[in-house]
């Protein structure tokens, strides 16, 4: 497993986590989400126009995308990409906050709108725009770091060295996952379609502000799984830790340090360091009969912290 701690943390995925992940994903037309709050007020894309976003041109972190820019009325972006595909109601029904463009040339480009007086949109031509959003196959839409798709398709780290401020995300493998250079207004994410076997790009302007204080990394102990068997008339007693970051997926090497308490009071010191999915294992071979309780004293991983508050410290199981 690889930690970059210095510029970004490392998150964990489980097959499940990248299959949702993966859900919505497209080289070319991203599917409209389900509505949020039910309402159906999406345009079906066979009656949009067919005009569209330009294919190419120049992203001004922060500020503007080809043909549009952050602080446009509903009015200007549809004026100038023509009739949105579809919009997804957000905050209230109704509110068409969030609608999707085609690229001429092929791709599509997400709007999203707030308010003028910075509340919820209300579908109405004086809302303003928020953040854009582009996806995999606009590639002719170039910042002024010079990154588009491609870029990012081919060579993350590039990406990451074009915006050395940016915070630095990494999934377990090692591999980016996002960055977001937040004073500059602009992010980038590499979605992995689990099905698949690749990933997607998606990239983002939206109001340069002050990088959010970075989240906590913290472990916990979610389960003691023990079980008592007899093999060739010895017991044996097998215990599962299983170990998750603050995100509930699986924490990989991790070590457990843990203790077993046997019957006629007597302690041993255990540790174990835990597998690709978060579990650490312990055994006692040719158990005696009565109560053992496994007691998890410490988990070590470099950058976290283990939140032994909300986490299950002991199990104990009773050999016949």
């Amino acid at each position: 497993m690889s930690f970059r701690m210095k510029r970004g943390a490392a998150i964990r995925f489980t097959p499940m986590v990248v299959a949702a992940l993966a859900m919505g994903c497209s080289n070319d037309s991203p599917v409209a989400p389900t509505s949020l709050n039910n309402d159906a007020d999406l345009q079906s894309s066979a009656s949009a126009a067919t005009s569209g976003a330009p294919a190419e041109g120049i992203v001004v972190e922060g500020v503007s995308v080809p043909g549009v820019a952050l602080g446009d009325t509903r009015a200007q972006v549809e004026d100038a990409y023509g009739d949105p595909l579809w919009c997804q109601s957000v905050e209230e029904a109704g509110d068409r906050a969030s609608c999707a463009f085609p690229v001429i040339g092929g791709g599509q480009v997400d709007v999203r709108y707030r308010g003028p007086d910075g509340g919820h949109a209300s579908n109405s031509p004086d809302d303003i725009v928020r953040s854009i959003r582009w996806y995999e196959a606009v590639s002719g839409w170039i910042t002024t770091a010079g990154v588009n798709t491609t870029l990012a398709k081919e060579n993350p780290e590039a990406v990451v060295a074009a915006y050395p401020d940016a915070r630095v995300t990494y999934t377990q493998w090692g591999t980016v996952y996002s960055i977001v250079a937040y004073e500059q207004g602009i992010g980038v994410l590499w979605a992995p379609d689990f099905y698949r076997g690749t990933t997607h790009i998606h990239m983002w302007i939206g109001a340069p502000g002050a990088a959010p204080p970075e989240p906590q990394l913290l472990t916990r102990v979610t389960d003691i799984d023990l079980t008592a068997t007899k093999v060739k008339g010895k017991r044996e007693i097998r215990a599962l830790v299983r170990v998750q970051n603050e995100k509930s997926l699986a924490a990989a090497e991790a070590t457990v340090f843990a203790r077993w308490s046997r019957p006629d009071g007597s302690t041993q010191a255990v540790e174990d360091v835990t597998s690709g999915s978060g579990y650490a294992y312990f055994e006692i071979i040719g158990a005696a009969r009565g109560t053992h309780t496994l007691t998890v004293e410490d988990v070590v991983l470099d950058g976290y912290e283990f939140d032994r508050d909300n986490s299950v410290l002991s199990g104990s199981i009773k050999v016949k």
